[in-house]
C-alpha cells in the first residue's frame, strides 16, 4: 500500500470513489448520512486536492482509501469541546471523510491510512488529532478507538439536513 497526497489528476477519481463508499454505505452499519453528489462534495473534494490536505492510498494504481486531515472543523463550536489536551489549532489536525473502497472493506486499510495520519502529525510536531463521528456508525467509531481515539463526548451536529448525534474523538499525540 502506497499514500500519497492526492493530485488535481485524481479528482474524477476521487469523486466517483466516494460515490461508490456512499451508495455502498446505505442501509448498512456504516451509513453516515453521505450521499453522492451531496457529501462530500466536489467542491470539498477540490479545495482539499488544492490545499494538499487529502490523502490516499493506492493499491496498484487504485484509490483503496481517503482522507482529508487539516486543521478546521465545519461546526466551529467544536473548537470549544472539552478536549484533552489543550491546544491551538494549529497544534492539532481534524480528521473528514475516512473512507476505503468497498471492495476493500475488512482488509485494514483504513487503519493503515490512520496509522500513517498519526504518524504524519507525530513528524510535524502536532499535539492531538480530532474528529467527529457519527455515533450510530459503529464500526468507524471501533476503528478509531483500536488506533488511540478516546471518545470526549456526544454533540448534536446537522450533517446535511438531518440532526445526529457525534461523537468527538481525540488521540492525544
Amino acid at each position: 500500500m502506497r499514500f500519497r497526497h492526492a493530485t488535481d489528476s485524481d479528482l474524477d477519481e476521487l469523486i466517483e470513489f466516494y460515490g461508490r463508499v456512499s451508495d455502498a454505505m446505505i442501509g448498512t452499519p456504516f451509513d453516515c448520512m453521505w450521499r453522492r453528489g451531496n457529501h462530500p462534495g466536489t467542491e470539498m473534494l477540490m479545495n482539499a486536492v488544492s490545499a494538499g490536505t487529502l490523502t490516499v492510498s493506492e493499491d496498484n494504481g487504485t484509490i483503496a482509501s481517503a482522507v482529508i486531515v487539516n486543521h478546521v472543523f465545519e461546526d466551529p463550536t467544536s473548537y470549544d469541546l472539552p478536549w484533552l489536551i489543550d491546544c491551538s489549532r494549529d497544534e492539532a489536525l481534524v480528521v473528514h471523510v475516512l473512507a476505503t473502497a468497498p471492495e476493500y472493506r475488512g482488509a485494514g486499510i483504513a487503519r493503515d491510512l490512520l496509522f500513517h495520519v498519526i504518524d504524519t502529525a507525530r513528524s510535524q510536531n502536532m499535539r492531538s488529532i480530532r474528529l467527529e463521528v457519527a455515533e450510530n456508525n459503529t464500526p468507524a467509531v471501533k476503528l478509531y478507538e483500536s488506533c488511540g481515539f478516546i471518545p470526549i463526548i456526544v454533540v448534536k451536529r446537522f450533517w446535511g439536513s438531518r440532526l445526529v448525534d457525534a461523537v468527538a474523538m481525540e488521540h492525544p499525540l
